[in-house]
C-alpha cells in the first residue's frame, strides 16, 4: 500500500528546487562575466532564465497536483 504524499511537503521541495535553479544560474552567470569581462550581461540573462525555469517547474507541479 502506497502512502499518499503531503501536498505541502511537495510544494516545499519545489520551492527548494526553484531556489537552487535560480542560485545556480546566477552563479554561473557571475562566473562567465568574470571570465569574459563582459559587465553583468551573463548574470542578468542566466538569472532571468533561472527564474523562468523555476516558475515553469512550479506551474507544472501545480497543474499535476490539480489533476490528482
Amino acid at each position: 500500500m502506497k502512502k499518499p504524499t503531503n501536498k505541502y511537503l511537495k510544494f516545499t521541495s519545489v520551492a527548494f528546487q526553484m531556489m537552487f535553479i535560480i542560485a545556480g544560474a546566477s552563479l554561473l552567470g557571475m562566473y562567465l562575466d568574470r571570465i569574459n569581462d563582459s559587465g553583468k550581461i551573463y548574470t542578468i540573462i542566466l538569472s532571468l532564465l533561472g527564474v523562468f525555469s523555476g516558475m515553469y517547474l512550479v506551474i507544472k507541479e501545480a497543474i499535476d497536483m490539480t489533476k490528482n
